[in-house]
């Protein structure tokens, strides 16, 4: 009986990646696609619905503004520890130096010019290394058909705010997470493909427990998905008040009791899937 009441309750959405959101009195119809930021080229594909929908927008709005002409500053400044803490006050000598060489090998980067870079800006290196193939991002796409268009592209946040919540957790914690990842790299890809594998399925339930359980997020859900999620539903409704707007965040964001359909469907909006 607990199984039929979730297939059916309208807050225990479990599958899609492209809704539609109307009602309370919002003056058009916006869209909220959930992305995956890598995927092998040979299997990516932009529906026809979303390029559709995404023409007819007022604006593309994204985790963060990628248009925005001072993005690089903002990330250049915000790349390094803000106290000047380095990976090596964290790791033991040995384990610095296998992540140096690992590194050297797969990105010919070397860690010494990079002491006191932020452990998910290292981490962000070595995802290409996660898919054996040519890869492809939803995110450059929507860009690309936004500009063909014109659409304005909008930000939830601001790379300095995405970054503060990564900085509620110690940075023991997320240095160790990196050299785990680095260790072994074969298991990174299995799950790497498990993700890729729940996108194709538009399992936005499993997205959800995948993203959960990788190194950069493991055992901060809460922090890094739930409080996010909840921090954009204001701007997202101030948004819609001004016209249709085509929102797109990553998928392990929608799903879930503190999901973005749930907490939309909360503040009393219409959400609906469209199927691709």
């Amino acid at each position: 009986m607990c199984f039929l009441l979730a297939s059916f309750s309208g807050f225990s959405q479990t599958e899609g990646v492209f809704w539609k959101i109307s009602g309370k009195g919002l003056p058009a119809v916006s869209y909220l696609f959930g992305t995956i930021h890598l995927m092998c080229e040979d299997e990516f594909h932009m529906s026809q619905q979303i390029r559709q929908r995404l023409g007819q927008a007022e604006a593309l709005v994204m985790e963060i503004d990628l248009d925005d002409p001072d993005l690089y500053g903002e990330v250049m400044t915000n790349m390094y520890n803000k106290n000047g803490e380095k990976i090596t006050d964290f790791l033991s000598v040995n384990e610095y130096q296998k992540i140096r060489t690992f590194l050297l090998e797969r990105t010919g980067m070397d860690l010494d010019r990079m002491l006191e870079m932020r452990p998910m800006v290292l981490m962000s290196l070595i995802y290409p290394n996660l898919l054996e193939c040519e890869t492809m991002a939803f995110e450059n796409e929507l860009m690309r058909l936004a500009g063909e268009k014109e659409t304005p592209v909008l930000g939830l946040e601001s790379v300095e705010t995405q970054l503060s919540f990564f900085d509620r957790i110690p940075l023991e914690e997320q240095y160790r997470s990196f050299f785990t990842y680095t260790e072994d790299m074969e298991k990174g890809k299995q799950e790497f493909g498990k993700l890729q594998k729940s996108y194709l399925a538009e399992d936005i339930a499993e997205l959800l427990t995948l993203v959960a359980e990788s190194p950069e997020y493991q055992n901060y859900q809460e922090v890094l998905v739930d409080q996010r999620n909840e921090s954009w539903i204001r701007p997202m409704g101030d948004l819609m008040q001004k016209g249709s707007m085509f929102f797109a965040v990553g998928a392990g964001h929608l799903a879930g009791d503190r999901g973005l359909i749930r907490l939309l469907k909360k503040e009393g909006y219409l959400v609906e899937r469209i199927y691709l």
